[in-house]
Formats: C-alpha cells, structure tokens, sequence
C-alpha cells in the first residue's frame, strides 16, 4: 500500500506585509508604534500604550507558525503575545471572536476608566489563553472579565499555561512560540514546551502580535509551514485494495510452486 506524504512549505515571514491596528483610545494612552527592521525579518513595538495588534497577511488555518518574542529595556512588567483567529477591523468590530495568548510579567491592579463606568481590577501574571468578543474595554482586556455593564464585549480567560500559566516572562531573553491552528484545535508551545492543547470551533483569521501597555518588545525570525502530514483516514483496506492484495499474494505463491517444479530432482 502507497501513502503520499505532502512535502514541507516553510516560509520565511515577511513582515514588511503585516498591517498594525490598535484598540479605541483609553484616557492618556496612545496607540502602538511598530517598527519593520530593514529585510523584515523583525519588528519592534516600542510604545508603552493602548492594547495594539499587528496582523500577518495570511490566514493561520492550517499552518504551523514559529518565531521569537523578546522584550530589552528595564521598564515595566505587562503584557506581550499574540492574538490568532484575528482579522482586519476586529479592534473595533462589534462581531469579532479571536483567541487572545497574552503574557503578563508582574501581577498589578490598574484601573483604566472611571470606576463608575468600568471598575479596575488585578492582572494576574503568567501566560493565559483568552476568548475576545466584540469590542471590549483596556479593563476587560486587563483582567481576562466581561463586565455586566458593559455590552459592546468581552474577555473570556479559557486556560492557563502547562508550565507559565503563573511564571512572568524575563527581560532580554528571547522565547520561541510554535502555534499549530485548525478549525478545532489550538496547540501552543514555548521554547519547545507545550503550554495550551485547546479543542473547540474557532473561526479562520489571522496571526497578530499583541501588546499592551508595554515598549520595548520585539518579534522576529517568523517562519509558517503548511506541510504537516495527515495520517490515513481508514486502516481497513478498501475493495479495490482488497483485489489488488489478494492478486499480489496469488502470483507470489504461483511463482513460489514454479521454483519448486524447476530444482525438484529425479527419483
């Protein structure tokens, strides 16, 4: 039996294609500033402002995607990572639903409206995996929540990391994040370890990188694969298969009767 295995297309991202978009503007804070480094193989956000996504130019279903984040400089502690399932308007689309992966550093109470309106609340530090709806405020976004008054969104935490789900990330080291994305499944690694193995229905859209209230943080050395192998659907032959086997057996034993004809000797 013949099985054919999809040769490996890993590409070199280009990010010189990707597209920034920020979130609706919270008192004092400005939008994000992404940087492309000549060659575009890297791109730094070097703004400490409101939640901002910058967004590839395909659409993640089915690929494999790595590459490396790091944040240099000694200010703050908030947070970095990566949205997918995104598409192009979903900061201010009052349909969007995406998958949010952000990673906090410290654990900080921070209030980004007037408490009337929106109460502030505790980030809690670590690498979470979240459900964004609609448009949701810099406070849901803060704290994983969707507030009872609030109707334009929503932030749904769904899990935490295997092994960073409470960890902050560290200054100045480089960590490399594999996503592995399908309609009904979401795996999540860093540097190689496995942090989220999420089963569900999401819907198709893009990769982005996310940043919020956070400077200094770069992205590079992004590749996508799209040549994972998909294993048989059925280990039971089918009938023509059957035949053909069946035939195949057939002339090995005939061609095995004719060699014991030939090398008998006379009595």
């Amino acid at each position: 039996m013949l099985f054919s295995f999809p040769a490996h297309a890993v590409t070199i991202v280009d990010l010189n294609d990707w597209t920034a978009e920020s979130y609706p503007a919270v008192g004092g804070f400005g939008a994000g500033n992404w940087t492309v480094a000549p060659g575009g193989a890297s791109v730094t956000q070097s703004v400490n402002g409101q939640p901002t996504i910058f967004y590839s130019d395909f659409n993640a279903y089915g690929t494999e995607t790595t590459g490396n984040i790091r944040v240099s400089g000694a200010g703050d502690d908030d947070f970095i990572g990566f949205v997918i399932g995104f598409n192009p308007g979903d900061a201010s689309n009052s349909a969007a639903d995406y998958l949010l992966i952000d990673w906090k550093r410290l654990t900080q109470n921070h209030n980004f409206a007037a408490p009337s309106v929106t109460p502030g609340g505790v980030a809690e530090k670590g690498l979470a995996i979240s459900r964004v709806t609609g448009i949701p405020t810099a406070d849901e976004l803060w704290q994983h929540v969707d507030y009872a008054d609030h109707s334009e969104g929503s932030v749904l935490e769904l899990a935490r990391g295997a092994t960073l789900g409470s960890t902050g990330w560290d200054r100045d080291k480089d960590y490399k994040f594999s996503f592995d994305f399908g309609p009904n499944n979401l795996v999540v690694a860093v540097n190689g370890i496995q942090q989220f193995d999420l089963t569900g229905s999401f819907s198709d859209g893009h990769l982005g990188f996310y940043n919020f209230s956070q400077a200094g943080v770069q992205y590079s050395a992004f590749t996508t694969d799209e040549g994972s192998y998909t294993p048989p659907t059925s280990a039971v032959p089918e009938p023509a298969t059957w035949a053909m086997m069946i035939g195949g057996f057939a002339m090995v034993g005939g061609t095995m009767r004719r060699r014991r004809v030939m090398t008998a000797k006379p009595a």
